[in-house]
């Protein structure tokens, strides 16, 4: 297949010269570009101005070494990262006492243990190593040069920023300072810039227009620049608030991200050797949730901006892959997007298929996919997808608003093992009107399923910002407070309950913790038997007059169970999606003419292939769960 004849945007350069420097700082995620960076960077170029992009980040990793950084880039559950630039950020306004953090949150000193390294490491990297990183980087660059520095802050981003953008407002007055992501997402954003005077500007929303727009003000006037939508400005003493930034809504108007300057850092501190073979390059094909404009899953806190679906066209995003891919030599894509666009099975996986592209993707997507549909993006390339199973109860599901079932959801997880797609998925607990009988179901679900992929997380839903839980009264949710370890990290004049994104809480209408004990237990032997030398098996064999099923749980529950005549018809018609005995029934009247075949005979072999552990089922609804061996479905 020829490259695609999408149009991508042009540059306009007719504008006063203007120089900005944007800054990755820690603990951004190392292993791959950033595409906030290399989106707003390729946007201030195509309006006309020189951009410097600084990814410190990578150098902070080079200087801790690659592993230690990312393990830290990991540890988000207590801001860990956010408070060890605490001391840098804040100086003696910091809360200075290192052992109360470490007490307080014992399992984030995990990274110390695996070190060899007790409290006295992680003070180092406080009070000397982190602030001492912060002086280098301001001595590193004649920052005068710039009229704006901007910071993108997401997860633990925060206090490296802010350290650095204070050292630079210290030295170069002069120096507009400017902070977005989703750090600084609607209330968040206006009280960063009312506690830290020495933010100009910060970004709230979608700046796809606000950026350039304030970078043409500025070019044109100095600091002075009107109200934008998307912007809190400082005038001296007074924010000027201009609202959240409206959605962007054509998406293929967007430039394709500039990366170059993150892989020639990379290369220069010695890290591409050990970043390279995990390379890939983030994109975005779409904004928004399709799902979440009918139905707000009642946990969820990603879309601050709102919900509104908007995608790029198929041929547009396919230029843009092969943009990427052309310059950079790499083939691997991660989406950022909140959900697959279904179209794009058509419009662009086929086209990849076609073309026998070796393009691979990650994206995020909707658990109720069909065996045709995985197939379909296992065969255009996506090789791992993260879906919102989150449950294998539906009723707990229901409660979440996630529009899948359990069946559904197992469903899901089965065909991408059969295609070798990997999935990562969580297992969460703790809705309002949950009950003991939702967990002990689920368990018996999950006793059934590991031959399939584990959950990556399993734990008590997190209760953020902007989700349904947060806003919506009608929960039970009380003694609502921001989550604990932000009090370690920032100073008493920021306001937490508008700075915060996570919450401590208490929900009611739930079950007690110790109902999920022996969950977390199976979870935890399930991961060591995937981590081992043979992970369990559950697959089937095809005969003219038989399946055969072949499991492998562990020396001493492994074998080859047998099913014949009808009843073997019965197991692989329910193999590609869950059946009701109706269907089934129906199904083996067609296939033998035999008109004799009851519903109820057949719901009993079903229900027999449940109690062996073959089969699942829920409201009268059954699937098979052995893998087909055979490679051709």
């Amino acid at each position: 297949m020829a490259a695609v004849e999408a149009t991508l945007p042009a540059a306009s350069v007719d504008v006063p010269p203007l120089r900005l420097a944007l800054v990755c700082m820690p603990f951004g995620p190392a292993e791959q570009p950033s595409l906030p960076l290399g989106l707003l960077g390729a946007l201030a170029e195509a309006a006309g101005f020189a951009v410097d992009q600084l990814h410190f980040h990578l150098e902070l990793a080079a200087l801790l070494g690659p592993a230690l950084y990312d393990r830290l880039c990991e540890s988000r559950d207590h801001l860990t990262g956010e408070w060890l630039f605490g001391p840098a950020a804040f100086g003696a306004d910091a809360p200075l006492d290192d052992t109360a953090y470490l007490q307080a949150f014992p399992q984030e000193s995990d990274w110390l243990q695996a070190l060899g390294q007790g409290a006295d490491y992680a003070t180092a990297l406080r009070q000397r190593i982190l602030p001492a990183f912060i002086q280098e980087r301001l001595q590193a660059l004649d920052w005068s040069q710039y009229r704006l520095v901007g910071f993108s802050s997401m997860f633990q981003q925060n206090t490296a920023s802010l350290a650095l953008a204070l050292a630079i407002k210290q030295r170069h007055p002069h120096v507009a300072i400017a902070f977005g992501g989703a750090n600084m997402e609607g209330e968040m954003g206006r009280e960063y810039a009312r506690a830290f005077p020495f933010i100009d500007y910060v970004f709230s929303g979608e700046a796809d227009e606000a950026f350039p727009a304030l970078l043409r003000a500025l070019a044109q006037s100095g600091h002075a620049v009107p109200r934008l939508a998307g912007v809190v400005a400082r005038m001296g003493p007074v924010l000027l608030d201009g609202g959240q930034a409206p959605p962007t809504q054509n998406l293929d108007a967007q430039p394709v991200a500039d990366y170059k300057p993150y892989f020639d850092q990379a290369a220069r501190l010695g890290l591409a050797a050990h970043y390279a073979p995990g390379w890939s390059l983030p994109f975005e094909s779409s904004r928004g949730c399709w799902w979440g404009q009918k139905h707000h899953c009642t946990f969820c806190g990603l879309a601050g901006n709102g919900m509104a679906y908007r995608a790029k066209s198929a041929p547009r995003l396919l230029a843009e892959l092969d943009t990427l891919a052309n310059r950079h030599g790499i083939c691997s894509f991660t989406a950022a997007d909140s959900i697959l666009d279904l179209e794009y099975l058509k419009g662009l996986f086929a086209p990849i298929e076609q073309a026998r592209l070796d393009y691979t993707f990650f994206y995020e997507v909707k658990a109720n996919l069909t065996r045709e549909q995985i197939a379909a993006l296992y065969r255009g390339g996506v090789r791992r997808i993260q879906p919102g199973i989150e449950s294998m109860s539906s009723h707990v599901l229901r409660l979440m608003h996630k529009g899948s079932t359990m069946l559904q959801n197992v469903r899901c997880l089965k065909w991408c093992a059969y295609y070798g797609v990997r999935v990562t998925w969580d297992l969460l607990w703790g809705f309002a009107g949950e009950t003991v009988q939702d967990y002990t179901r689920e368990l018996e679900v999950l006793q059934c399923i590991t031959h399939l992929e584990p959950p990556s997380r399993a734990g008590r839903i997190w209760l953020q910002r902007f989700s349904p839980h947060f806003s919506d009264p009608a929960f039970p949710v009380t003694h609502m407070r921001p989550e604990a370890s932000y009090a370690y990290v920032y100073p008493a004049r920021l306001d937490l309950t508008k700075a915060a994104y996570r919450f401590d809480y208490q929900m009611g209408d739930t079950v007690e913790p110790s109902a999920h004990d022996a969950a977390l237990a199976h979870i935890a032997a399930w991961k060591a038997a995937w981590a081992g030398t043979q992970r369990p098996t559950l697959r089937y064999r095809r005969t003219h007059a038989s399946v055969l099923i072949d499991y492998h749980y562990g020396p001493e529950r492994s074998g080859t169970h047998c099913i014949t005549g009808t009843n073997a018809e019965i197991y692989h018609y329910c193999s590609e999606t869950m059946r009701s005995p109706v269907q089934v029934a129906d199904y083996v009247r067609d296939l033998s003419d035999d008109n004799d075949c009851a519903v109820e005979a057949v719901r009993d072999v079903l229900e027999a292939f449940c109690r062996n552990g073959w089969m699942l089922g829920e409201d009268d609804k059954y699937l098979s769960l052995a893998l087909p061996a055979n490679p051709n479905w």
